[in-house]
């Protein structure tokens, strides 16, 4: 069966409807191609949408053989996942800054390639990260999240440095802006349903903000950024362990 499919020969009616099929959904970095062959550099048949359902007929050797609307092809196989029960919601609306009282551990840090831990305190709308043994402690904290029905910043205590200037709602597959001074700049919500595992563990319906220079923050909902990544892909900040005050 596999032969014929990647010989592309039509099946056989008896044989097509013991093929046991299943709906998944394409889970990319971005929109994907659909090939004539499971060749990374075969003819492209397509373009398939990033988060859109596809039909897997097959799947052998790191490929899957999909119905793609009335096109059928090979597609990468780790580029599917499957079909919630219950959709992840694709806006979100608040809630990505860090819980009250959570101990934070990144490596590497912020602005830093060393080892720094944060305490967590909130107040209304701001949320403090206060590195203990930094100088600052206890007068200033380090990095500030300020969250409202309007938006999202984090960045440099007291100062112009930003890391997120986002606008809420954040829809998946949208663009938005991000309010840079002196020039905005669109930013790519490029996912709010992918799980993002990092040092400190597995985070589910993770904030992907993709910058026009390839950079990404990933953002988990009570806890703030988990990692940053570069233009190419370089960890720039990872969070490592996440505690609670006891």
């Amino acid at each position: 069966m596999l032969l014929l499919l990647s010989c592309s020969y039509a099946l056989p009616s008896q044989i097509a409807a013991a093929v046991k099929t299943t709906e998944m959904v394409v889970s990319a970095k971005g929109d994907i191609f659909l090939r004539a062959k499971p060749q990374q550099n075969a003819v492209r048949l397509d373009t398939i949408k990033n988060h859109s359902t596809v039909t897997v007929l097959s799947s052998s050797n790191g490929w899957s053989y999909v119905q793609a609307g009335k096109n059928k092809g090979y597609i990468y196989t780790s580029a599917l996942s499957k079909i919630s029960p219950k959709a992840a919601p694709t806006i979100v609306m608040k809630g990505l800054t860090p819980i009250n009282g959570l101990i934070l551990t990144y490596e590497p840090s912020f602005i830093s390639n060393e080892k720094e831990t944060f305490y967590v305190e909130k107040e209304d709308d701001f949320t403090y990260l206060y590195n203990k043994k930094s100088h600052l402690y206890p007068d200033l904290s380090n990095y500030t999240y300020i969250e409202d029905n309007e938006g999202l910043m984090m960045g440099v205590s007291s100062s112009d440095f930003i890391f997120v200037n986002v606008p809420y709602p954040l829809k998946q597959g949208t663009h938005t802006t991000q309010l840079d001074y002196p020039i905005n700049q669109k930013v790519l919500v490029e996912s709010t349903t992918k799980t993002i595992t990092v040092k400190a563990g597995s985070f589910r319906n993770v904030v992907i903000l993709r910058y026009s220079n390839g950079s990404r923050e990933y953002l988990a909902k009570g806890i703030g950024i988990i990692k940053s990544t570069s233009g190419n892909g370089r960890v720039i900040t990872e969070l490592v362990s996440v505690k609670a005050v006891k």
